[in-house]
């Protein structure tokens, strides 16, 4: 297995980018209809997909749910055919993301120690069944250009140089996709977590200083997220007279925030959505969990599955959650879990500006997704899943918990995902909805 991991890191993109394409290559050639609609790219079928919004959106400009910056882009490259416009959309997606994949391994390796697990993470990553999106002429590619590129400048908090490139990364996401409510909740959640964490017991005076240096950054996304979307919206009032049209045109989607339990059970499509529903807060809960304990000093009762066949409970995560609780509750009763202290690394998390970032970003666009949804949860695991965010904040918590049971259980993520991301492409070649 080591020699596995040895390989350089343009070999580490390059093997990442295979395996990307021989999956997405098997969903293709499975689905029946999937290289005629690959190579043609003008029918009727073809339509039903965002990406002919976005192109249409470059051609005619005006004021909607759908950001600009994207079609912009597009436009330059083919302005005036629809078809054309299609095709440069699809291949200028494919290569940001390819552009990306060096920069979001380059910060697994920042934030994560073992360069094995940041490998691992960086797969998961790009086999994940949402990683899709980076390939059909969604924004997915350039917001994530521009998201790993801010992540990069919050590891040096105190250049000005970086700073610059961070304002600058953050007015750019603002006006490639909605985003301006999730940069200000995960800026401020961020510096919050990192406050508090700095202050709990038995840390140094240099922990203690860590917020310190991250004001600035802060003030800085919050500035520029509405900065950003200013941009937008001064273009909205002088076209339509109202500065917040595309909050509105959510709204006419159907989009109106209210509390619809059932979808924590039931999320009326993708079952991955649920994945993107609940994974964000499970890791935001361990985090928490093992926090607290080292802060404390105490040891604590954790249950971790042995059969590798209860792992496919995470299918569906309240099953999992439900039988993970009742399995630790009767394995506790019965004295046979034995108790564990936490690793003492996970101190240097609790004053970690960036997964903190990272994980605040993903519980914001499920929240959304959650409160606002409009009689399901579609779109959700895109927003969470297909960009660097969450694979960035959870690898940073499986390296704290870097074990052989964990690694065991990051290659079976590995194999589900793939498998997830062929039916992706095979429902994407027969038209079907992805997300």
């Amino acid at each position: 297995m080591k020699s596995l991991f040895s390989f350089s890191f343009l070999k580490q993109i390059l093997l990442a980018l295979l395996f990307y394409v021989v999956c997405s290559s098997i969903g293709i050639l499975l689905s029946p209809n999937g290289i005629a609609k690959l190579a043609v790219q003008e029918g009727k079928e073809f339509q039903y997909w965002d990406a002919i919004h976005y192109v249409n959106l470059g051609l005619n400009p005006r004021c909607q749910a759908f950001y600009p910056l994207w079609s912009q882009i597009n436009h330059l490259f083919a302005p005036d055919n629809p078809v054309v416009g299609l095709r440069y959309a699809f291949i200028l997606c494919n290569i940001l993301f390819v552009l990306s994949l060096p920069i979001i391994l380059f910060v697994l390796r920042k934030v994560i120690k073992s360069e094995s697990l940041s490998f691992i993470i960086l797969i998961l990553y790009v086999l994940n069944p949402n990683s899709i999106f980076h390939s059909i002429g969604y924004t997915e590619s350039l917001f994530s250009l521009w998201a790993i590129i801010s992540v990069v400048a919050l590891l040096f908090p105190t250049s000005v140089l970086w700073n610059s490139i961070l304002a600058i990364s953050v007015i750019l996401m603002s006006v490639s996709r909605p985003s301006l409510v999730q940069l200000l909740f995960a800026s401020f959640s961020a510096l919050l977590c990192v406050v508090l964490g700095s202050h709990l017991k038995f840390e140094t005076s240099s922990q203690i200083r860590q917020w310190k240096k991250y004001i600035i950054p802060t003030g800085l996304i919050a500035i520029c997220a509405v900065v950003g979307y200013s941009i937008y919206g001064i273009y909205c009032l002088l076209s339509t007279g109202n500065f917040l049209a595309p909050f509105q045109a959510q709204i006419e989607w159907g989009r109106t925030l209210q509390l619809r339990p059932l979808f924590l059970l039931f999320p009326r499509s993708l079952l991955n959505d649920l994945h993107g529903l609940y994974f964000p807060f499970l890791v935001l809960f361990l985090a928490i969990i093992l926090i607290y304990f080292h802060a404390k000093r105490k040891e604590f009762l954790l249950y971790t599955p042995k059969h590798p066949l209860l792992w496919i409970t995470l299918f569906y995560p309240p099953i999992a959650i439900l039988i993970y609780f009742i399995r630790s509750w009767q394995l506790a009763k019965a004295g046979k879990i034995t108790p564990q202290s936490v690793t003492q690394t996970i101190v240097q998390l609790q004053t970690n500006y960036v997964f903190f970032f990272c994980l605040f970003i993903c519980i914001a666009n499920a929240a959304i997704g959650f409160l606002a949804a409009s009689g399901y949860l579609y779109s959700l695991a895109r927003f969470v899943f297909a960009t660097p965010f969450f694979f960035i904040a959870f690898g940073m918590m499986a390296d704290h918990l870097d074990t052989p049971k964990t690694r065991e259980f990051l290659y079976g993520c590995i194999l589900v995902s793939s498998l997830g991301l062929v039916e992706q492409w095979y429902r994407w070649g027969n038209n079907h909805w992805v997300g």
